[in-house]
Parts: structure tokens; sequence; C-alpha cells
């Protein structure tokens, strides 16, 4: 039986759901080929449509050995199901027979993020600027839609080509949203709970188990820019408990040659989405108005509503001052009168009004200092090799260390404690 349906998402697209006693029915209408990936709950095989000629790629899942498994397609195919962005995997259609289930989706030729930079060691700076920025474009869209991916790492971002330009091979799209989740709003209610992630690119608020939001994405998308500029993470080691270490201080480095060459506008950006403290680092949609991105270079720039307020803040507090000391002497002149009343050895004061000013700027200066994280910053990026606010203790780019600590964990409410994919 063939029905088509859609989910209760406003916005969802109607994708067609076939229940089929058996894989032939799907031999008849696409070509299947080799497979071209594999995981712990299914693969993945390159498939052509008999009527298009048109390649896709088609997840296999069981359904009997993993119920865990099951949990996450479903929760994988409501949010495709929701979301249509050119930087975001497409899904054509689903298959589903008492024992798998079959999700026909868009085929991406350049394979992996994650094997094309161990092929080149690392990206140029333009090249990491138009990834990101296709990157960030997507995940600002997600969380437009209450969607957190929760899972954001080069090997969940495929390379395709750009369909208006043959010669980009650096067309991305994000896939893998098995650990994603819609929230239901940006209250406190709605904050996110559960441990889950690939370790390398976990926020340190989920490794300190806090409650947290979209947030913990943009920490990712700034581990994503470090590793694909210099070719390795801002933070490693082969031992978890260093390395969870090492993501709750926030401690890295800008290390000499690597980063001798790559801009200021580059570093700011990536240590603004690699603010430890949520309110101060960037949003998604922040991320693509930065320097970086726009080419305009404003050092006045505030990058998010926290230092706009502290800048108003100090507005606020210069007109109040201002209009005390007007106030002041409006009443020293009634009161007193003119000067010729006064006694003859009382010293009059002739400051001029250009002197209390500065004095109320001092006094504003005093009262409200800047963000201790923000001050950091501007420090930091007077040199490429200096620390940036982030020292790494540990660097190594062997094989052995990003497999140890690249491991995917399953968020609890899927009924298990923690299970590794």
């Amino acid at each position: 039986m063939t029905s088509s349906y859609k989910t209760n998402f406003e916005n969802s697209k109607i994708i067609p759901h076939t229940r089929i006693t058996s894989q032939s029915q799907i031999t008849d209408n696409y070509e299947i080929g080799e497979k071209i990936g594999q995981g712990s709950f299914g693969k993945v095989y390159a498939v052509k449509e008999k009527a298009t000629d048109v390649k896709w790629a088609m997840k296999c899942i069981n359904k009997l050995e993993k119920s865990i498994a099951i949990k996450l397609l479903e929760r994988e195919v409501a949010i495709l199901k929701k979301v249509k962005h050119e930087h975001i995997i497409k899904l054509k259609e689903v298959f589903e027979t008492h024992e798998k289930v079959y999700l026909i989706m868009e085929y991406c030729e350049g394979g992996e993020l994650a094997a094309e930079l161990a092929k080149v060691k690392k990206f140029s700076e333009a090249e990491t600027k138009n990834i990101m920025s296709a990157l960030a474009s997507a995940i600002a869209y997600l969380h437009k839609c209450d969607i957190v991916h929760r899972d954001l790492k080069l090997s969940n971002i495929l390379l395709s080509n750009n369909p208006l330009n043959s010669n980009d091979h650096l067309f991305i799209k994000v896939t893998d949203f098995g650990l994603s989740v819609i929230k239901g709003g940006v209250g406190h209610e709605n904050m996110l709970k559960s441990f889950c992630g690939t370790l390398i690119y976990m926020a340190p608020e989920i490794i300190e188990n806090k409650t947290y939001s979209q947030q913990c994405d943009v920490w990712a998308l700034g581990v994503i820019a470090y590793q694909l500029i210099c070719g390795i993470p801002p933070f490693m080691s082969d031992d978890e408990d260093l390395l969870m270490a090492q993501i709750r201080s926030g401690e890295y480095k800008f290390f000499s040659p690597a980063w001798d060459n790559i801009s200021s506008e580059a570093k700011n950006c990536i240590e603004k989405m690699l603010h430890l403290d949520t309110g101060y680092r960037l949003t998604a949609a922040e991320v693509l108005q930065q320097p970086w991105f726009t080419g305009i270079k404003d050092t006045l720039q505030t990058s998010n509503v926290l230092e706009m307020m502290s800048s108003w803040k100090d507005d606020l507090l210069k007109d109040h001052l201002k209009e005390e000391m007007e106030n002041d002497e409006d009443a020293e002149a009634q009161a007193g009168g003119s000067h010729t009343n006064r006694d003859e050895n009382e010293e009059v004061d002739e400051k001029p009004k250009s002197i209390e000013k500065e004095k109320i700027k001092k006094e504003v200066r005093q009262k409200t200092p800047p963000p201790p994280a923000l001050s950091s910053q501007v420090a930091s990026v007077s040199s490429p090799s200096t620390s940036s606010s982030k020292k790494n203790s540990s660097k190594s780019s062997t094989s052995k260390s990003s497999k140890k600590t690249g491991k995917n964990i399953i968020p609890k409410e899927a009924n298990e404690k923690k299970i590794i994919l």
C-alpha cells in the first residue's frame, strides 16, 4: 500500500512513504549500485532511478536489530521532511518493510568533508570561508526552524557539485539528523539537557551537564572552521578526561606557522564562535554578519545583543551624569545668586565644561568595564602566533587521537545510559 502523508510541522514537505512487502518493489524503480557507506545501524548504497537516470543514495536500516536505530531514524525523517535548504541533504522518499526502512536521499559524489580534509591536509582561508559561509547559512536556517543539530562534524558534512558552478567541488550538504531535536521555543523550559554528540566538537556547556541551547551548534562551527584552516581541531588529547578539561577551559592557540598568514578577521570570527559564555558567543545568523564574510572592516562593530546592551548602558549613564551635573549647577545658581554676592575670599570654580565631560567619561569607564572575555579577544588578535584567549596544551594530528575522541554519544532520552555509535 502506498501513501503520502504530511507531518505535524507547519512547513513540512510531502514525502512519499511507501510500505512494501519486499525489496523487489524498490528495484522496480531503482538500480542498486555499490555500497558507499556503512555505520553501526545500517548501510548506504548508490542507486540510480530508472525513469530519470538520476543518481541517489539509499540508506538501509534494519528495524529488528536495534530499536535505538529506529528512534534515531524516525527523528531524522521527521526533520528532513520539515526542512528545505540548498546546503541540507534532501530526502526524496521512504520505503518500509516489516524488517527494514529505506531512505532515498540526495547523492553527494564528493563524499565526506572529513575525507577531503584528510586528503588535502588543510584548506586555504578562502576555501574555508566559502565552506563556513554555506554551513553557517544552513545552521542559521535550522535554528530559525527551532532545530538543533547537536552532532555537527566533518563526517556529517557531504560534498556535492554546485549546480550553478561546475568548478565548485566544495558545495556542502549537512546530513545525519539522528541526534537532532526540535525545540519548543526559546524559554528556559525549552533548554536541552541530554549529553550527546561527538566529544571533539562538543560545547563546554554540554560537557558540564548544564542545560544548553542551539548555541552548541555554533561552538561546533568554530571547531570546524579552526580544523579546516590548520588541519587539526583546537582541542585534542588521547585521553577523554584531558580533552574535556581542555574544552571546559576553552584554551587553544593559533600556532605558528599554520596561522601566521591567516587574517585577523578569520581569527576573530573563530574566537567569537568558541566563546565559553553562550551569551557572548555568536549566533549562527550573526556569524554571517562578521567582517570575515561581509568584507566590511568595522572595528566598532558590535557582535551580539549583550555587547550592544553594554554600549547602550554606557551612553545612558553618560546622559544621566551630565543631567545631574547640569541640575546641580542650576541649583547652585538659584541658591547663591550672582558671583557678586559671594564672600570675597571664596574661590570660584572656573573649570571648563569640557573637563567635567572628561570626568563623566572617566567615571563611566570605571563603572562599566568591558567584559573580561571580550578584552582578551581584543588582545589576542594582535599577533597570529600568540594565544587567542584559548591555548591548547596538547596538539596531535594522529589518527589514533581522532578516532578515540571522535565517538558519537547518543542522548539519554533514547532509553540508553550512554551508547557509543
